[in-house]
């Protein structure tokens, strides 16, 4: 017999290993036997579930089932233990320690403890092993200081390999133990293995005192009474009353359970009601939102349609309306233009130049129409580019200097002497600034005045408009720039249909710009064009404006000979006109598409005269006719139209045509571009350029 004296734990417990020793006849009661096993089945199936409601538990409801699964495990073990040591009968009645006894029972809680609590961050396979090692240590150290506490009247031994398999069977359990804990998610799977649990709970308990030897030296029949003892009935109690708490600890498990999964259940039903409500609420505003998608679609595709249909009833009424106007101002400048016998009469001039301004103002009225129409549609053509400012104005002072004389008002155009320039398109600005001047001369009163100023603030370009005329009333000033709208000035027999100014504004906007007004009543008014400026060396040099005449070059002569390709009657009536009053055209007509081809197969004309409204083929058709022939592809073509749609015209410039003009057709711009075509092509660099 030998008694360890080089371990401490073992020292406390009062260790000895004997291999050799011989006890009393020990046998075991099976029915506390059974009793012990079950307890260990309750225990560990109450801890196997308050270790899942740890792990899923908010952080505030985390030490509570900490504690609870510490001490139904450890509570458990303990209660297991000292069930099985009554189980053990012996010839001689057995006491135990009081203190060593509650102190055992207190290690294996703390032990269960310290192994949930490494697991409470992160159930890795190291945490596991070593949470397993914490329970199974505390396990084995409340066994053994358990079998301490048993006072006997002989001694205790225990044979080494038996110690060693208990201690390795409690690692074990108590590992396989945190395991099960952290995998099993039913009900039925942590019922099964509670059991396999409280299997290998009690072969550790078994082996240990499988391994357990007593004896009792000869004449010894009881325990020395020395010290206070707690006698089996009270240990029975004891074990009784922490199993009694073990099952409250489990029903109130069970209880806390039932009451949060009957809260999961209510707030499952609620968000599924949610759910529900919500699904309905989407379905619903989905519907609501597909009948208003398919509304705004039929609404696009009816304004569409309307936009399309106005553009074509623009298109066709500027097409019917430039035809007779053609007609209008063509004969109207045919006969100004006769001399001699044939000249007209004074009263005779007079009245053929109301007629020919009468139908020059019309045509204004229907650009402003259209150009107010492809702004509203948002087709308005607009090329920003560095130009300047002061050029655009000085080349409009001959343009409405004669209309001033006739109002008996002056106007004056102020220049700067720095360089200015503005980013915006040239044609546009100069359309604005037109507007705007006609409107200072037309509204103007007797002897006054109009000034054109053009100043660079920071990086914005002002071009202002200043008159002195009737200026404009404060409550008609948000009407000021309304379509139609002309602000009750339609008795003053100015003419105009109030589309000017809503034009401008919106011509000036397009170029990213701003159109202000400030006005008095009875004083004036002045508006005021802002616009954002650019570096004055980006300006590109601009030839002078051509003046509205016969080029200074050579004419054409007898010789030049023209076809001109058209089906109005009173368009080729005015065309022979035209060269009669000019005498210098060689005029051929055709008044259909094939006859046309043929006519120019066959005469070679200098130059094609082409309209682009023709039966049966359009102009476009024509010209790639003419173009397929080798004996009519060198021949320059010339369109001729009333449709002046941007799409149309742009066709015409990509189409190959050496000009594209419109109708009403200005005599000195057809000679012009006859005497254009006709001239010899010059070389530059390689290149055929006209």
């Amino acid at each position: 017999m030998t008694s360890p004296r080089g371990w401490a734990v073992m020292q406390i417990l009062g260790l000895c290993f004997s291999n050799s020793a011989i006890g009393v006849n020990a046998q075991h009661d099976g029915a506390l036997v059974i009793l012990s096993y079950l307890t260990a089945v309750v225990a560990s199936f109450t801890a196997l579930d308050m270790v899942e409601r740890l792990r899923t538990a908010a952080a505030s409801a985390r030490r509570f089932w900490h504690l609870g699964a510490a001490l139904v495990l450890g509570g458990g073990v303990w209660s297991m233990h000292f069930i099985a040591m009554l189980a053990y009968r012996t010839p001689f009645m057995a006491q135990y320690d009081p203190g060593l006894t509650i102190i055992s029972g207190v290690i294996a809680v703390a032990g269960v403890a310290a192994g949930l609590q490494v697991l409470a961050k992160q159930a890795t396979p190291m945490r596991i092993f070593g949470g397993g090692a914490l329970v199974g240590l505390g396990v084995c150290v409340m066994h053994y200081m358990g079998m301490s506490a048993m006072r006997t009247p002989g001694e205790i031994y225990y044979r080494p390999l038996w110690f060693a398999a208990s201690i390795l069977i409690a690692l074990a359990a108590s590992t396989a133990a945190l395991w099960l804990a952290v995998t099993l998610r039913t009900a039925g799977q942590r019922a099964v293995a509670a059991m396999v649990m409280a299997v290998a709970i009690c072969g550790m308990h078994f082996s240990a005192m499988a391994g357990t030897v007593i004896v009792v030296a000869p004449g010894l029949a009881q325990v020395d009474g020395g010290t206070p003892l707690v006698s089996g009935s009270l240990l029975s109690a004891t074990i009784f009353a922490c199993m009694a708490l073990i099952l409250g600890i489990a029903l109130m498990c069970a209880y806390l359970d039932r009451r949060l999964e009957a809260r999961s259940l209510a707030e499952a039903e609620h968000l599924r009601a949610l759910n529900e409500d919500l699904e309905a609420s989407v379905q619903s505003r989905t519907i609501d939102l597909t009948t208003a998608l398919a509304a705004l679609d039929e609404q696009r595709r009816r304004a569409e349609s309307a936009n399309r249909a106005k553009s074509d009833f623009l298109a066709n009424m500027s097409h019917e309306l430039r035809t007779p106007l053609n007609a209008v101002i063509g004969f109207a400048e045919v006969l100004r233009m006769r001399r001699g016998d044939d000249a007209l009469s004074a009263r005779q001039d007079e009245a053929v130049g109301q007629i020919h301004t009468a139908g020059r103002h019309l045509l204004a009225l229907i650009e402003e129409v259209l150009d107010f129409a492809k702004i509203e549609s948002g087709k308005v053509s607009i090329s920003i580019e560095a130009i300047d400012p002061q050029e655009v104005a000085q080349g409009l002072y001959g343009s409405f200097k004669l209309a001033a004389d006739r109002a008996g008002v002056s106007l004056d155009i102020v220049a700067s002497d720095e360089e200015i320039a503005v980013r915006a398109d040239h044609l546009r600005l100069k359309q604005v600034l037109s507007n705007l001047i006609s409107n200072a001369i037309k509204y103007n009163r007797p002897n006054g005045s109009v000034r054109v100023e053009v100043s660079a603030v920071a990086d914005r370009v002002m071009l202002s408009v200043t008159d002195t005329g009737l200026g404009i009333p404060a409550h008609r000033m948000n009407d000021l720039f309304e379509p139609f709208d002309r602000l009750g000035r339609e008795g003053l027999g100015v003419e105009g249909a109030g589309l000017g100014l809503a034009l401008t504004r919106r011509l000036v906007e397009a170029m990213g710009g701003e159109l202000r007004v400030e006005s008095r009543e009875d004083v004036g008014s002045r508006f005021i064009v802002d616009l954002p400026a650019e570096a004055p060396d980006l300006v590109e040099l601009r030839p002078a404006p051509a003046v509205a005449r016969a080029p200074a070059g050579p004419e054409p002569g007898p010789q030049a000979k023209v076809l001109y390709i058209e089906d109005n009657a009173s368009n080729i009536r005015l065309m022979r006109h035209i060269a009669e009053a000019l005498g210098t055209l060689d005029l051929h007509v055709a008044e259909h598409p094939v006859e046309g081809l043929s006519l120019a197969a066959r005469l070679r004309p200098d130059v094609i005269l082409l309209d682009i409204n023709l039966p049966g083929m359009d102009g476009f058709q024509v010209k790639a006719r003419l173009e397929a022939n080798p004996l009519t592809r060198q021949i320059p073509v010339i369109a001729i139209s009333a449709n002046v749609l941007a799409e149309t015209m742009s066709r015409g410039q990509s189409s190959g045509f050496r000009g594209y003009l419109t109708k009403p057709i200005s005599i000195e711009a057809l000679v012009l571009a006859i005497h254009e075509a006709i001239e010899p092509p010059l070389a530059l660099d390689g290149k055929i350029t006209a």
